[in-house]
């Protein structure tokens, strides 16, 4: 028994079990009696998971015999928790338990990916163990109960490739997160700029085209997702969730709403001269891509709780002293306060504040941990 509490590997699975049955107890006794999962009999999804999965399960097509606004392979992964619900019958606490466990999955294999990562198995272990512990790790997959910890992954994956410059994989392991969120395209320019490798410009759009192919041929437009010129597809060029200006004009009345052109026309030149800067500067891989996501999130007109996930991953390998640890887990629980006062509470006001002090944080955060990062603890 001492031996094995002495494999990093082992305490991880440990604190990821324990970490797990405390967010699904509160869960269960706090925000379930809200309703906020729905109720015993008709359980609330944020998205049509069952029903893709269904469709799927009896040889139907995505996006053309099912809406779906996200790439292929999230689809195909969702299929064995929709099982459940499926199998038992789509009632709570099965339906929702599923999701919510299998979400978190993927939060210990990026665990194991941040171990792997670190220049030495402490430094490794330090960076899994505080991603597990931020708020927002299993806040976004149990309390949430949201899928982007699964893209969090791939990205995880590919970064480590990139450091150990096996550049095929790193590319091919973009190319997959692709096909679970476009969000995944961020690591491409950061991997041309650090290793001006061809493979990260051929081969992501590739494995993409690749796993698309079935579904254009046979769907056609309902399969473009990506379309610039619809809402809730998966572009930034709209106003949705918990950015800023999203909020701002949820609260606002008729007269005090922002125009989404001027925004957008700020994200895309603050970006380009972010993405400038790093090209020329380059801290780091993690560093660079940490800096960029900071960016993106902070001006994009479209913001989802979920996404800053990536950002707890990439600052975990950093935060090492007792005021970057401090800053790390407050900015997650702050941002996940700041969702559950956009809804279920629907509290804008609170909501946009609250995400001021949640942004803001993440900046000084982002800039603390540039200044004084130790890129000892980061494998090369």
């Amino acid at each position: 028994m001492k031996r094995l509490l002495r494999r990093y590997d082992v305490l991880i699975f440990i604190l990821f079990l324990a970490l797990l049955g405390v967010y699904l107890l509160v869960a269960y006794y706090y925000h379930a009696p809200r309703g906020y999962y729905g109720t015993i009999d008709q359980p609330r999804f944020a998205d049509p998971w069952i029903a893709r999965s269904e469709t799927i399960l009896n040889g139907g097509l995505l996006y053309r015999d099912v809406f779906t606004a996200t790439p292929p392979l999230t689809n195909l992964l969702i299929i064995p928790p929709s099982l459940v619900p499926i199998l038992v019958g789509n009632v709570n606490p099965w339906a929702t338990l599923s999701f919510m466990v299998f979400f978190s999955l993927f939060n210990l294999l990026t665990a194991y990916v941040l171990l792997a990562m670190g220049s030495g198995k402490v430094a490794g272990f330090w960076a899994a163990v505080l991603f597990l512990l931020n708020p927002l790790t299993f806040g976004n997959t149990v309390l949430r109960r949201q899928d982007e910890s699964i893209v969090v992954f791939f990205i995880a994956v590919s970064l480590l490739f990139i450091m150990r410059d096996r550049n095929t994989r790193a590319a091919v392991a973009i190319g997959l997160g692709l096909l679970t969120k476009l969000s995944a395209a961020l690591v491409i320019p950061v991997a041309l700029w650090h290793k001006r490798d061809w493979r990260y410009l051929v081969i992501p759009p590739l494995v993409f085209l690749l796993g698309m192919a079935p579904f254009l041929l046979l769907a056609g437009r309902d399969a473009i997702f990506w379309d610039f010129t619809t809402r809730d597809a998966q572009h930034p060029f709209q106003f949705d969730g918990v950015s800023l200006v999203a909020l701002w004009n949820r609260g606002a009345g008729e007269t005090g709403q922002i125009s989404l052109v001027p925004v957008v026309v700020l994200m895309i030149v603050g970006i380009g001269a972010v993405t400038v800067f790093l090209a020329w500067k380059r801290f780091g891989v993690l560093e660079d891509l940490m800096i960029l996501v900071t960016a993106i999130y902070v001006l994009s007109p479209k913001l989802h709780t979920g996404y800053f996930s990536l950002l707890v991953m990439l600052m975990a390998p950093f935060v090492r002293k007792w005021w970057q640890i401090a800053l790390y887990i407050f900015f997650g629980g702050v941002a996940v306060v700041a969702d559950f006062y956009k809804w279920p509470i629907v509290d804008y006001q609170s909501a946009f504040w609250t995400m001021v002090v949640a942004l803001a944080l993440l900046v000084t955060l982002t800039v603390g941990l540039i200044l004084r990062r130790d890129t000892s603890q980061v494998a090369d």
